[in-house]
């Protein structure tokens, strides 16, 4: 009967470690996964700027690659990420995938390393367990609170409707990659991925700032000119006094004025134009809003 013993004896010391295997296994899945990706994955160029601008932890490069990113033109991008004509993306992080839409601009190209960011930091998201998950929302949500910012609370209540229950996810990405000086269990959390956390945030500033700045000098420009319109058209109110009152030498001294004036103000309003109109080109190719005022040529 020893001899039968120890056999069973024996089986059953197998299944055990081959279960505890197992289980090690499941427990550390993500760390193997982490190691797979690290280990096989081969970024192309366009990646490979991303990681050293950002200057990425190895845990975030694993992620990254896990998720084999890709950066689209804008055909591709609204097939790989399946997005509806009304919807403005930049990015998605979609069926386990990252797809960015890519820039060409060279002054609004650094928002591709936010937006990549971004999206890497929901699939950060994704590899959480319930419980991480549990607690990192409730100081994304605490600092939400204290952040006064009415423009996030629209994008927020917008999240709601088409992401519903995503709220954190989203506070996720977004506190991550815009907002500096986060409270330190956040900066803690996102230290682990980019060490250099705020050079993001300076590259989308850095973005905002382009068209903030661009879109206040069209403003004055177009100021400018309707100012010049009113000037014009009081002259032309004067003109008419003039050839009604039969007052041809006044009204032949002040002709060349006018004319002078209204040369003037149909050149800045081509100038104009051509500055819109390559405004709203950049706008369109990243779904920004555009700017809709003109003015008709002077006469």
């Amino acid at each position: 009967m020893q001899p039968r013993s120890n056999i069973l004896g024996g089986g059953t010391l197998i299944s055990l470690g081959f279960i505890g295997l197992l289980a090690i296994g499941a427990l550390n899945y993500e760390g193997l996964m982490d190691y797979y990706a690290l280990s096989t994955y081969k970024p192309g160029a366009e990646l490979m700027g991303f990681e050293s601008r950002i200057g990425l932890s190895a845990s975030a490069r694993a992620t990254l690659y896990r998720s084999n990113p890709a950066f689209d033109s804008k055909t591709s991008f609204n097939t790989d990420c399946d997005t509806r004509p009304h919807e403005l993306e930049l990015g998605c992080y979609y069926h386990g995938r990252i797809y960015v839409l890519h820039i060409d601009n060279a002054s609004l190209a650094p928002e591709m390393d936010v937006v990549s960011a971004h999206e890497l930091l929901h699939a950060q998201w994704d590899k959480l367990s319930a419980v991480e998950r549990a607690t990192l929302s409730n100081e994304l949500e605490r600092v939400y609170g204290l952040v006064a910012d009415a423009d996030l609370r629209d994008r927020m209540a917008s999240y709601a409707v088409s992401e519903p229950g995503e709220q954190a996810n989203e506070l996720h990405s977004i506190l991550g990659t815009e907002y500096a000086n986060l409270s330190p269990v956040l900066e803690a959390h996102y230290a682990k991925l980019f060490p250099n956390r705020g050079q993001i945030v300076s590259a989308h500033n850095a973005y905002k700032a382009v068209f903030e700045t661009r879109r206040i000098e069209l403003e004055t420009e177009l100021s400018k000119i309707r100012s010049e319109k009113a000037r014009l058209s009081l002259m032309n109110h004067e003109l008419d006094g003039y050839r009604a009152g039969g007052q041809i030498q006044a009204y032949n001294a002040l002709v060349p004025q006018q004319n002078k004036l209204v040369d003037q103000i149909n050149t800045n309003i081509g100038s104009y134009q051509v500055a819109v109109d390559e405004y709203n080109a950049l706008s369109k190719s990243l779904d920004s809003q555009t700017i809709t005022d003109t003015e008709s040529p002077a006469k």
